[in-house]
């Protein structure tokens, strides 16, 4: 008896560039209707924020409105479940991919000073700190929010669609360096923490790859929360 040729394999991710690209494209409408939500907001109550008290709400509600809409594209295009099929399930014990966060933060802290990375300013972060009131939607979305959706995106909808096009030593680079420049303008362009940023970002790309997205955003969370207390203990707050 002839044996029937093996099934072939299936085509994973079953999401592709096109979906990529239509994430992608709806982020300055996200923050173009904060925007106007924002100003209308401000003119029906009469007040007058300051960029410090306006920045996190504009934050929030941008990522918020993005998050919604590729979620909705998503599903609108492939009748899928949105978390689950970019990765979001937790992984076995979750607790050591917290701890590698911490640990990240002191590899990159150690090679900052290899690296003689000089201390920036960033004015508006200090002016956040400084503000007991700011600092705490400020911590908020440094150590849950922004990590999400930036692991929502980079690993957990770009990463499997570089890899299956390029590789995966390709797909880390191509997604570690473009996380590394989006915080560019916050580092003032600063090579040394360019460069440290890619190595966070290809960290949170290996681990995306073995362990899904959820264990890369767990430690992005850590990470940042390590980061956080660092400029509270930096006096960064003063």
């Amino acid at each position: 008896m002839t044996d029937l040729p093996a099934p072939a394999p299936s085509r994973a991710p079953f999401w592709g560039w096109a979906d990529v690209f239509l994430t992608l494209g709806a982020i300055l409408p996200a923050f173009a209707l904060t925007a106007g939500l924002l100003l209308l907001a401000f003119f029906l109550l009469d007040v007058r924020p300051t960029p410090v008290q306006s920045a996190m709400p504009s934050q929030f509600l941008a990522y918020l409105l993005w998050l919604a809409a590729a979620a909705y594209c998503f599903r609108l295009r492939h009748k899928q479940p949105f978390w689950q099929s970019l990765g979001f399930t937790l992984p076995d014990r979750p607790w050591r991919f917290l701890a590698y966060g911490p640990l990240l933060t002191l590899f990159v802290g150690a090679a900052g000073w290899a690296l003689q990375a000089k201390e920036v300013k960033m004015p508006l972060i200090d002016q956040l700190l400084a503000d007991p009131i700011q600092r705490i939607p400020f911590f908020l979305f440094a150590v849950t929010f922004g990590p999400v959706c930036e692991e929502l995106f980079f690993r957990g909808l770009v990463l499997p669609v570089a890899a299956r096009s390029f590789g995966p030593a390709a797909a880390l680079a191509l997604t570690s360096v473009p996380f590394a420049l989006i915080h560019g303008p916050q580092y003032s362009w600063s090579w040394q923490h360019l460069l440290l940023l890619t190595v966070a970002g290809l960290v949170f790309g290996w681990l995306r790859l073995q362990s899904g997205t959820a264990a890369a955003t767990l430690t992005h969370c850590t990470y940042n929360l390590a980061m956080f207390g660092g400029f509270i203990l930096n006096g960064r707050n003063n």
